[in-house]
């Protein structure tokens, strides 16, 4: 979005300061591919929030968001919803 909003300039300052954040690198794998498609057979979700909602569920880790469609999967995963819009 920086790129199209800004520049380029600015869109390499910005993924700079992206690379320097304590933050894993996560590859997909058929096992995420098979927990996303059950999850998203079992929940109203897109295919986008199902391979969020599986990545959390795999490395069991706690899935930060705004958006209340992953409530639906608050059994599955543990959520920690910030303030809706």
């Amino acid at each position: 979005m920086t790129l199209q909003e800004r520049d380029p300039q600015e869109a390499c300052a910005r993924c700079n300061l992206m690379a320097q954040l304590a933050v894993e690198r996560i590859e997909s794998s058929p096992e995420l591919g098979l927990i996303a498609g059950e999850l998203k057979a079992a929940h109203h979700l897109s295919f986008a929030d199902a391979w969020i909602a599986a990545t959390a569920k795999f490395h069991q880790a706690r899935l930060v968001h705004t958006d209340p469609e992953f409530e639906q999967v608050q059994d599955e995963v543990t959520l920690l919803p910030l303030p809706y819009k």
